[in-house]
């Protein structure tokens, strides 16, 4: 009766160590929607789609790139982006941001290469200080 009794508390012990990681691993998400791999002679060549990766450093995040959909091509050592958008955070906390609807990521320099309608929006120091300091109106 003794034994049963063991086997049964292990029983359950190993289901609920089971459902507690199967609950633990089933709140994480992925950062891309789709991530489709190919495997070819010269490599293994990866395309991600809601690309995003994030550049901190000292805890500060440095610049942002995002793009729809990256093409990681192994052979030329390049990244193929469509609908780029780059932010960059300089020392002052100001925000640069560069849309477009292409480009190329250098893998190994990280140089990066905008083609199509590209466009760069600027925070502008006096609008957003004019906006912060300005008092609330009264009704």
């Amino acid at each position: 009766m003794v034994n049963k009794i063991r086997i049964l508390m292990l029983m359950l012990a190993l289901f609920v160590a089971g459902y507690a990681g199967y609950s633990f691993l089933s709140s994480f998400e992925t950062t891309a929607e789709d991530v489709e791999v190919r495997i070819t002679k010269d490599g293994v060549d990866v395309e991600i789609k809601k690309f995003n990766v994030v550049h901190e450093n000292g805890g500060r995040n440095e610049w942002e790139l995002k793009a729809d959909v990256a093409q990681v091509n192994q052979s030329t050592n390049t990244t193929t982006l469509s609908k780029v958008e780059y932010i960059y955070i300089n020392e002052n906390d100001r925000t640069f941001k560069v849309y477009a609807d292409s480009g190329i990521l250098e893998n190994e320099t990280n140089d990066l290469n905008l083609e199509g309608h590209v466009k760069m929006v600027i925070e502008s120091a006096l609008i957003n200080d004019r906006f912060k300091n300005k008092p609330a109106t009264q009704n």
